[in-house]
């Protein structure tokens, strides 16, 4: 696999149609005043789905076939409101991190899309966290990707590079018709 894969219609109509029933349930939930990335859930590999999210997540699994060391995915709903960026960053575990200090990433990072994103694309860059924490390898990005937010898109892509979510200045307000808050769930 490369760095960077794209999956277009990734999930059965079907299976799309319940997740989006789904998160759309959840609404706002949390996002006043815990942010939308402070909860997170573990399926390990091998165990039955329990609902929708982890039966959408084994399908989304054989596509990416992270190998024998993938023990299980960390999956959780991310979700910003229209305009808004999240900063640029890896993915990584932030309890091993506070606890040792250790920075470790996940082997693949991956986004679901469960909706038009027009006003801020993911943008996947060729940088690298450097050991020291703090730095970027290359200091400066050769290469990147942007990602359009496309429904039931997925993007997979090596779990260290540095990612995240830029507003498009232009847009200022939504477009006639678009609902103020539209999710992203990131699967990771």
């Amino acid at each position: 696999m490369d760095k960077i894969n794209l999956f277009k219609d990734a999930l059965p109509k079907a299976h799309f149609r319940r997740l989006g029933r789904a998160v759309h349930a959840v609404g706002t939930e949390r996002m006043e005043n815990m942010g939308s990335y402070n909860t997170t859930f573990w399926f390990p590999i091998g165990v039955n789905p329990t609902n929708i999210v982890e039966e959408c997540i084994s399908k989304l699994h054989a596509l990416v076939r992270p190998g024998p060391n993938c023990i299980g995915m960390e999956w959780w709903l991310g979700r910003l409101k229209f305009g808004e960026g999240l900063a640029l960053h890896t993915d990584r575990d932030r309890s091993l991190r506070h606890q040792t200090g250790e920075i470790v990433h996940p082997l693949w990072s991956s986004i679901l899309y469960l909706n038009r994103f027009p006003s801020s694309p993911t943008i996947v860059l060729d940088q690298v966290l450097s050991s020291d924490g703090k730095s970027w390898i290359p200091p400066v990005a050769k290469t990147g990707r942007s990602l359009d937010a496309v429904p039931n898109h997925y993007v997979a892509f090596r779990g260290d590079l540095r990612h995240g979510v830029v507003a498009n200045e232009r847009a200022k307000k939504p477009p006639t018709g678009f609902k103020k808050t539209r999710c992203l769930p990131n699967y990771a």
